[in-house]
């Protein structure tokens, strides 16, 4: 038994460090993956939030709607009352659109001060307008606001936008109405389709069923109504998962290793997080705030590796089988114990083998940083033979700009504590490759001898993150830059105009009656114009202009070293390029259509981009008011018509 335990036993005591350290890898890999996605779903969670907040903000600061709630419920005269019923039709033609081409919304209502409902997303009649008082504590709580104050409910279950006896999550968007000399005049509440918000975010889009998500609120109870959520909706988590929400309640979002899950975690604080939006302030109720948003997914396992790869579990047993087998010939025979002692010598070749051909870079250095040992995955990630290597400075292989993270790490490993650090590679080829360097340092009774790093390849990972900020960035229909884009673009060419004295203009194009186009072909035509319109503006830029879709029809144009009279040549280029390209459709036949355009220059002095946008949206609305498919340029003190 001691000869067949033995060599058993000497085994396991050598590759369990090795499956231990790939392990460790895996978990580590897992936990990267947790946190990119969390972040990733945060941001995207954060933005359609924002997204709503903003619709809100806008339909309610529009002067039709304050025109029409000063009229409503007072004695009008036949003038007064015909831009009433005007107002009214405008208002319920743009709520009905929002609830069209918006599939967040279930309902948009508006109240007056005193609680009478007027306007609603879907209704085909208006005689019973200013009749209904409403019944929620939304009006009340909301009309007490300041301007442009925005309060958010928490989500709850309602009848579902596919069909009353449907049911799904919802959740009340409600902000006060102001004139614009300040006196209130109601409450405008958009129900959104809760479902309907959360349904793309990031884990819904994962293909893999072990990943999850949680969403709660202060009190525990599941915000998420999703398969992929670890919860039902509204379960409370401290009664399914007691564990996840003693880890949860922290105020600070964290990493935590559960019983055989790993789960991190974000606090979200809507009136934290106002800032990221345009409202001024942000409530909801008492006691909700903050939610926390957690990714869990399972911890790995040695049996998950094996799993993974069948082929290292039979290499395992055959190499117990044949350690036993030596056991029983060492017994049996001294010629089987000289047989054993080669055979061990070439399993120690093999351990070595391993080492140099691991998927991780291993290396050890002296108390000054020199190099005394490297495997060969590392050395071919540098590009550098062995030779090269042994007795150099590890610190000359790590670029500048990442070289004190990695003398802060290395100073750890000296005195005793474990030390890990992202840093760049300097390869023999010019390149740099991103790492992770992961150390702890061998000290016997004599002190320090040398460091032991595991040396990660970080370059799949930081593919992932950037393409994730290049799709937060991008219309996915176009492939146009989007308002975020447009904003950061402007920020850049603003501070290069304002150094160079360079004009930098601004273009805003809206689509005409682009509702009819969706409402007569439909939505699938609709894209297809928005594409073409696309493809002929680009035509008509330069290289260093910037296109971007600000959402729906509308368009923005950056033109920098531009000036007023310059960009209105350049709209009317493009007005007269969709002109004379309709769009062709196959049996549909082409479909023409045209814009309007709004053109201003930008001051590099003012603080973003936003004063411009107004001036070009003014000048946009002029050309829509003075019968579209024109161009109209407006300055901070002029406007003038200067199309055909």
């Amino acid at each position: 038994m001691v000869a067949t335990l033995l060599p058993m036993f000497l085994v396991t005591a050598s590759l369990l460090p090795i499956f231990n350290a790939h392990l460790e890898r895996q978990v580590d890999s897992a936990r990267v993956t947790a946190k990119t996605l969390l972040n990733a779903e945060y941001d995207a969670l954060v933005e359609r939030i924002n997204e709503s907040l903003n619709h809100t903000l806008a339909i309610a600061e529009l002067p039709a709607l304050h025109r029409f709630l000063v009229l409503a419920g007072a004695a009008k005269s036949p003038y007064q009352e015909e831009i009433f019923q005007d107002d009214r039709k405008q208002l319920k033609g743009l709520l009905n659109t929002l609830h069209t081409h918006f599939g967040r919304y279930a309902q948009m209502t508006l109240f007056d001060i005193n609680g009478r409902r007027w306007l609603s997303s879907g209704e085909q009649s208006n005689s019973s307008s200013g009749t209904e008082k409403v019944k929620s504590n939304v009006w009340q709580k909301t009309s007490v606001l300041e301007p442009r104050s925005i309060y958010v409910s928490l989500p709850y279950l309602g009848a579902s936008v596919v069909g009353p006896e449907l049911t799904t999550a919802l959740v009340d968007i409600a902000t006060p109405v102001f004139s614009e000399r300040g006196v209130r005049l109601g409450v405008l509440v958009f129900t959104v389709d809760w479902a309907y918000l959360v349904s793309d975010l990031p884990h819904s889009l994962r293909m893999d069923p072990k990943v999850k998500a949680l969403l709660v609120d202060a009190r525990g109870a599941s915000l998420l109504p999703t398969a992929q959520s670890e919860l039902a909706f509204g379960s409370v988590l401290s009664r399914q998962w007691p564990e996840a929400w003693g880890a949860m309640k922290s105020e600070a979002g964290e990493e935590v290793m559960l019983e055989n899950r790993i789960l991190v975690f974000r606090s979200l604080d809507l009136g934290n997080h106002h800032y990221r939006s345009q409202a001024e302030q942000v409530l909801s109720q008492t006691g909700s705030q903050p939610w926390r948003l957690g990714i869990t997914l399972p911890r790995p396992t040695l049996g998950d590796l094996f799993s993974e790869n069948p082929g290292q579990l039979i290499s395992l047993m055959l190499t117990y089988m044949l350690a036993m087998s030596f056991g029983v010939f060492w017994v049996l025979t001294q010629h089987r114990e000289e047989t054993l002692r080669k055979k061990a010598h070439q399993y120690a070749v093999e351990l070595e083998d391993l080492y140099e051909q691991a998927p991780c870079g291993y290396h050890s250095l002296d108390e000054k940083g020199r190099v005394v040992k490297i495997n060969r995955t590392e050395l071919e990630w540098l590009g550098y033979p062995k030779e090269e290597v042994i007795g150099r400075d590890y610190r000359d292989f790590v670029s500048p700009e990442t070289r004190a993270g990695l003398d802060s790490a290395f100073r750890d490993v000296i005195e005793g504590r474990e030390g890990s650090v992202e840093c760049e590679l300097l390869c023999h080829d010019g390149g740099r490759l991103p790492v992770a360097v992961e150390a702890t340092a061998q000290i016997t009774d004599a002190g320090f001898q040398y460091t032991r790093a595991m040396v990660f390849d970080l370059t799949e990972r930081k593919q992932i993150e950037e393409l994730l900020i290049k799709q937060s960035m991008t219309d996915p229909l176009t492939g146009l830059g989007n308002r975020r884009y447009l904003e950061a673009q402007a920020d850049m060419e603003m501070a290069r105009a304002l150094r160079s004295g360079n004009p930098l203009s601004l273009i805003m194009i809206d689509l005409d009656h682009f509702k009819r186009i969706n409402d007569t072909y439909g939505h699938d035509v609709g894209d297809q114009v928005l594409q073409a319109f696309s493809d002929t503006v680009r035509k008509q830029l330069r290289e260093g202009d910037v296109l971007c879709r600000m959402g729906g029809e509308e368009f923005a144009v950056l033109l920098p070293e531009t000036t007023s009279e310059q960009s209105t040549m350049v709209a009317e280029r493009i007005r007269e390029a969709i002109g004379s390209r309709p769009v062709g459709l196959g049996e549909i036949g082409k479909v023409e259509y045209s814009a309007s355009f709004g053109v201003t220059l930008v001051d590099p002095k003012e603080s973003s981009l936003k004063p411009a946008i107004r001036r070009a949206d003014s000048g946009l609305y002029e050309a829509k008011a003075a019968g579209r498919d024109r161009v109209i340029t407006s300055g901070p003190e002029r406007i003038e018509d200067v199309s055909s």
